[in-house]
């Protein structure tokens, strides 16, 4: 994958998240649970941009899923 493929995939991931927020009748544990994979996906996404910018150290991308 490339670069811009990467960053769609991840957004469209944390949009279906985003959007299972807005389910009233989540628990709070489930509410927290989705909260955090929204985090991580905005942390995957930092990475990827570090990467492709070389503001980081290189690391493989074509593993995530």
């Amino acid at each position: 994958m490339n670069y811009q493929e990467l960053i769609a995939t991840m957004e469209e991931r944390k949009a279906i998240l985003l959007k299972q927020l807005e389910d009233n009748k989540l628990s709070k544990e489930d509410y927290d649970t989705i909260q955090n994979s929204i985090d991580n996906y905005d942390y995957i996404i930092e990475l990827i941009e570090m990467n492709y910018f070389e503001r980081g150290q290189t690391i493989p991308l074509g593993h995530i899923k």
